[in-house]
């Protein structure tokens, strides 16, 4: 009898590899024919990435919902930070541009702290939780104006706020950005969560901007610079970024399940479990290949870099540079940015289509190029409102295509390494909050005190620092190939 079963099961482990094999040959083969990708693979002991069916629509959408409020208050964080502090709060330029450089401190420090914290405790939805409720109680106090002068304490509150502000922002982002993986094992779902969740981004923005219209003053002879008359206006929005970012955070929490981010992770410590031979094996060839994974990771991270460098700068700078040129009125500084949205939107929506057809590196190159043009115009094509709104649209449709671009090589990087990608992504993003922090103070630092001497300060910053983050995203673009 026992010989029987021992037979028995040589048989059953034999067709079970036999299986395995067929599962394997039949992907690749699919592949091949461009088939649908709703087949799945079991995970076996060589780590084959499990390629699951499509999400649900209302998992898809629910996910975009819950980073809503980090892009609310990001919007206007990185929009309106600089002049606000500089026209209403009346501080110095280098002290403005001291206090988004601890902001970006902040959050690049905290970023890989709760990289760690993401993944080895508590649930994903738990640090998600408790970072809305940091963004929650210190968002408004930033641009609530609630103080008649500037002195020690107001400045001391100022700086707490802005720590607790960045704080949250970070857990909120890792354990968002982390979920992507969690979700699905498929690169191109990888990328349509990716893609939906900048989309998302991107409205949430418009929104920022369409508020931000409607409270400032229309009239004809207002002038296009903001004075502390103007104070509560800003108050009024970011009490209303903030309700609507409770709100959508509410949703998010509601209809994302919270099996979903789990399931994977379960799946593949069972298989490992009842083949602990072949998982060491595994694990041995693992740490033999991290050398080329640590180099693959701080090519992506500059990638990464670039793109965020880029969007973020554009976003500081877009405002003074419409001030700059005197076009529009203040609304002018709802209009351009919001135009730039708009025009990110739309690349966002149809990039899925372009990354099918073309691949990955060659949206990043066209993402690039757009860019370069942008930088290009603002420089060389003048100030006249036409060209103002051109360099607006460039720009949203650049920082659309090479952000999701390096988020989606980022989600590929990862792979099925689900169990460390909220650390992944924190490092990733940990370097370009340094980075775009120490830029912005040193724009700021050798800023002209009499606008006669430099009137074209903000547009030659502008410029050049879009051209020189493109031109890094293509320098890393060239070094990093293909990645299964």
């Amino acid at each position: 009898m026992f010989v029987h079963r021992r037979k028995a099961k040589i048989v059953y482990q034999r067709s079970k590899i036999n299986y395995q094999r067929f599962l394997r040959r039949a992907i690749i083969f699919c592949r091949k024919l461009n088939l649908s990708s709703d087949i799945k693979m079991i995970p076996n002991s060589e780590n084959i990435p499990i390629i699951e069916g499509k999400l649900s629509l209302r998992t898809r959408m629910a996910y975009a919902l819950g980073h809503i409020f980090n892009d609310l208050a990001a919007a206007m964080w990185f929009s309106y930070t600089l002049i606000y502090l500089q026209r209403i709060v009346l501080l110095e330029p280098l002290i403005a541009g001291a206090l988004l450089l601890l902001g970006q401190l902040v959050d690049a420090l905290m970023t890989p702290v709760f990289g760690v914290l993401v993944d080895r405790y508590a649930k994903k939805k738990v640090w998600h939780i408790i970072g809305s409720i940091f963004v929650t109680l210190s968002f408004p106090i930033i641009f609530g104006s609630f103080f008649d002068e500037l002195n020690g304490i107001s400045m001391a509150i100022y700086v707490i706020s802005i720590i607790i502000f960045q704080t949250g922002w970070a857990a909120v982002q890792i354990s968002h950005l982390s979920m992507i993986p969690m979700l699905t094992n498929l690169p191109l779902a990888r990328a349509d969560l990716t893609a939906i969740r900048y989309s998302a981004q991107v409205t949430a923005a418009v929104f920022v901007f369409v508020v931000t219209w409607i409270i400032l003053p229309a009239n004809e002879n207002a002038v296009v610079r903001l004075t502390q008359q103007d104070s509560y206006r800003f108050r009024n929005i970011a009490l209303i970024v903030t309700t609507f970012g409770i709100t959508a955070t509410i949703f998010f929490h509601a209809f994302l399940k919270g099996h979903l981010l789990e399931n994977n992770n379960s799946l593949i410590e069972k298989k490992l479990n009842k083949e602990p031979s072949t998982s060491n094996a595994n694990n041995n060839e693992n740490n033999s290949t991290l050398p080329i994974s640590i180099t693959l990771l701080l090519r992506v991270a500059l990638l990464y870099v670039a793109s965020r460098l880029f969007i973020t700068l554009a976003t500081v700078y877009l405002p003074l540079y419409i001030e700059e040129t005197d076009v529009g009125g203040k609304q002018a500084l709802a209009t351009v940015p919001l135009t730039s949205y708009l025009a990110s939107l739309v690349a966002a929506l149809s990039l899925k289509y372009i990354n099918k057809s073309f691949g990955t590196k060659i949206c990043y190159l066209l993402g690039a190029l757009i860019g370069a043009a942008a930088a290009g115009l603002t420089e060389f094509a003048g100030t006249h409102e036409s060209v103002v709104y051109i360099v607006a649209i460039l720009i949203g449709a650049a920082s659309s295509i090479t952000m999701v671009t390096a988020l989606s090589v980022t989600a590929e990087f990862i792979g099925l390494r689900t169990q460390n990608s909220a650390l992944v992504y924190s490092m990733v993003t940990f370097l370009d909050k340094v980075v775009t922090g120490l830029v912005v103070v040193f724009i700021e630092k050798w800023r002209c005190v009499d606008d006669a001497l430099c009137p074209t300060y903000n547009r030659d910053s502008l410029a050049i620092v879009c051209a020189a983050s493109m031109g890094l995203g293509l320098i890393t673009l060239l070094t990093i190939r293909h990645h299964n």
